[in-house]
């Protein structure tokens, strides 16, 4: 470990590099052992040397974003985990009209690394009247991970506004793709199966009222608050909603997964601290001390109760990482 650190550190270029970082305090869920060595990446740059040092150095690594779809194993991770905060926003083209003396926008690319908080972009592109981002305010997270997994909410997928993102491969190689090279799907990218890191993305958006894109951006948020257990540590739903897909990765219409677990009776089933929370079936909530080991109990439970009153075979949304 000690020559790992070492080597690492110098080609990192850093001191910071952290061992035996426990994850849980960087996770929503806030579950999780430790990571063996453990470096926060507060830009681009840092984020992609610190992949390619741990390529070089064959050293296992992920990139960890905001750590709100990830449940961390009890063991934690061996290896390296980088913790993404690379954040910078900038507005890379724009396209209008002039109506009266002022420039009325009519498309606009803006560019976010992939550190970005979601929610912040959302609120910057209201905040300068650009439309297209304002049914994901409140999502929690990050762009590099929404992106991963086509962040989504009321049918709206995010996925839908990527013009284009910058990638780095397993071999440690830049790339871009653009949004169509993309396979964007129902809780699916192509990311999935590459195992490609994001590093920024550009989105196209168009002109709009910052007074009306506030008022729809909170009504979802709203939304969410009404009917989502957000006092509680969660990561989100824990299961995908069973459905056909349209040719845009849309859901067409079935049953939630919430609906399949609410008419089973589970809502309130615990395994030690993990719950079926009593608001949302299809959020499983830490009531204060739960275990991975505890959540993968309940979900065992739920899924086998749900496939004998139903007959569906619940997939897990949540991705696993680490050692359980």
């Amino acid at each position: 470990m000690k020559k790992t650190y070492e080597k690492l550190t110098r080609l990192m270029g850093t001191t910071r590099l952290k061992t035996d970082e426990p994850l849980a305090p960087y996770t929503y869920f806030k579950i999780g052992g430790p990571a063996d060595l453990f470096f926060i990446a507060t830009s681009g740059d840092e984020l992609t040397k610190a992949i390619k040092a741990a390529i070089k150095s064959q050293v296992p690594y992920v990139v960890l974003g905001g750590g709100s779809n990830v449940l961390v194993g009890d063991k934690g991770f061996r290896g390296l985990v980088i913790k993404n905060r690379a954040d910078k926003i900038k507005v890379r083209k724009y396209r209008g009209k002039i109506q009266g003396k002022q420039l009325a926008l009519t498309a606009v690319k803006v560019e976010a690394e992939s550190g970005v908080i979601t929610n912040h972009l959302v609120r910057y592109t209201i905040h300068e009247g650009l439309a297209g981002l304002e049914y994901f305010l409140g999502v929690p997270g990050t762009i590099g991970g929404a992106i991963y997994n086509n962040a989504h909410f009321k049918n709206q997928l995010i996925g839908e506004r990527v013009s284009e993102v910058k990638l780095i491969n397993k071999q440690g190689r830049e790339r871009t793709r653009r949004g169509d090279q993309m396979k964007f799907a129902y809780d699916y990218s192509i990311l999935q199966k590459t195992g490609e890191v994001v590093t920024s993305v550009i989105f196209q958006l168009k002109g709009g009222d910052s007074r009306a894109l506030w008022k729809k951006a909170e009504a979802f948020a709203h939304l969410r608050v009404q009917t989502q257990p957000l006092n509680f540590p969660s990561s989100g739903c824990m299961f995908k909603n069973p459905a056909r897909e349209d040719g845009y990765g849309r859901r067409l219409l079935a049953q939630s997964a919430g609906w399949l677990i609410d008419k089973t009776g589970l809502k309130g089933l615990a395994v030690g601290g993990a719950m079926v929370s009593p608001k949302h079936a299809n959020f499983i909530i830490n009531t204060g001390q739960a275990t991975a080991g505890d959540v993968l109990g309940l979900v065992a439970k739920v899924r086998t109760a749900v496939n004998k009153k139903f007959g569906v075979a619940l997939k897990f949304e949540v991705f696993q990482l680490g050692e359980f």
